[in-house]
């Protein structure tokens, strides 16, 4: 195995964990969000202390007192468990924003359409006060035309009003629609919920994320231990001797 793919595997591990870890300790910070400093330096050193702890386990597994190994290998097991867990309320955390955003503005829309059609029933009623009084009495439909007419001025203002606001909603919806636009589109296929469809999406990136860092630290360690045995398996060139 050439050093360069030992290095881009190294890479690769580096990169998975750092990511990961960053999306743990943000995701933990705002679980225990009393103290987020705290947290983060504690989950940090942690995570550190795992990726060693695993590439520690892989190399001396057979040198290592089986109370200890038991120990790290146990540890290891929680750290990821906790790194996972971060993971999750991180992802679920930036889902939930945008989510409760459109659902917000769903039930904002919702409100004033309501509002619109209350308003529209009540110029409809007071069309029908003045569509009742008799065609042949000019003088006093005109009168309650007259009488009316504020009414009807105070209720048209606020029916444009309200579909103004509708409109300003509609494009806010259409804006947090296209953030979560996969997860909505995946919904409409399965036709299932979009909250179900977002959380075994994230269980997905859960369940590959830290156990991916973890398996490529130890194939990087697995990768460096190979090369070391096979260079040093590799006879020395001889000495070339003197010309006679």
């Amino acid at each position: 195995m050439s050093k360069a793919y030992i290095f881009l595997l190294g890479f690769t591990a580096a990169t998975i964990s750092l990511v990961g870890a960053t999306f743990s300790i943000s995701g933990l910070a705002k679980l225990f969000s009393g103290a987020p400093i705290a947290v983060m330096v504690m989950a940090g050193a942690l995570e550190f202390a795992k990726m060693v702890s695993a590439s520690f386990l892989h190399t001396n597994w057979g040198k290592l007192h089986p109370v200890l190994r038991a120990y790290l290998s146990l540890a290891v097991g929680i750290l990821m468990s906790i790194t996972s867990l971060g993971i999750f309320g991180y992802l679920s955390y930036a889902y939930q924003h945008t989510s409760s955003e459109l659902k917000n503005s769903m039930v904002r829309l919702e409100f004033l359409s309501s509002e619109d059609h209350k308003v529209q029933e009540e110029i409809d009623r007071l069309q029908k006060e003045v569509d009742n009084v008799p065609a042949s009495r000019i003088t006093k439909r005109l009168e309650v035309q007259k009488e009316l007419e504020p009414r009807f001025e105070t209720l048209k203002r606020r029916s444009i009003e309200l579909q103004m606001t509708m409109r300003e909603e509609n494009l806010k919806k259409l804006a947090y629609q296209v953030e979560i636009g996969p997860v909505v589109y995946v919904a409409q296929l399965m036709n299932k919920n979009m909250d179900d469809v977002a959380t075994w999406l994230i269980i997905l990136f859960v369940f590959v994320f830290d156990p991916l860092a973890v398996s490529l630290v130890l194939a990087t360690s697995f990768a460096i231990k190979n090369h070391e045995t096979f260079m040093m398996s590799v006879p020395a060139p001889a000495e070339s001797r003197p010309a006679a």
